[in-house]
């Protein structure tokens, strides 16, 4: 469940990543977060709630991080899984990613991993090369409180609630 105008091609041998098909206008959607539900993090899950993670079907599991992306999730879902025709049962439905602004044909799509998750399964060298460029991706847990709050309007629930139920005094 993903938009006809994006594929996942090889970058460089063994890397994969989700790119344009086409240029790609700002706030096109671009996929469903969907798949089932594991306990555990993965380098490839997204956070969904405490302890709860979707192991991403599809393209999206090929979306690269970036400092400075060119999409964000929407965290209200697109479609209800009634709504599609031999859904399995055993998968769920969460947000949708969206374009940020315009994508050019051939471009990676990116989002901000501190966004979706608190604690990264496996920290990992930004090579974004952004000026604001983290240069470790570890999770939202470990950014400064400068970065934390650049990233306050993109939040998804899970990070705001963790991070607001641990920061306000018991």
């Amino acid at each position: 469940m993903q938009a006809d105008n994006v594929e996942v091609v090889e970058v460089t041998k063994g890397f994969l990543s989700l790119v344009a098909k086409e240029n790609i206008l700002a706030g096109s959607f671009l996929a469903d977060v969907w798949g089932p539900v594991v306990s555990r993090a993965t380098p490839y899950t997204i956070q969904v709630d405490v302890n709860k993670h979707v192991d991403p079907v599809g393209p999206l599991k090929r979306t690269n991080h970036s400092c400075n992306p060119n999409a964000k999730f929407v965290y209200e879902p697109r479609l209800k899984e009634d709504e599609i025709m031999g859904f399995d049962k055993d998968h769920k439905i969460f947000w949708q990613l969206v374009a940020t602004r315009d994508i050019k044909k051939g471009e990676d799509i990116t989002f901000d991993y501190t966004t979706t998750e608190y604690e990264m399964a496996r920290a990992f060298k930004c090579l974004c090369g952004v000026a604001n460029c983290l240069g470790e991706v570890k999770g939202f847990k470990f950014l400064s409180p400068k970065e934390k709050a650049r990233r306050e309007k993109e939040l998804s629930p899970v990070m705001r609630k963790l991070h607001y139920n641990l920061m306000s005094p018991a």
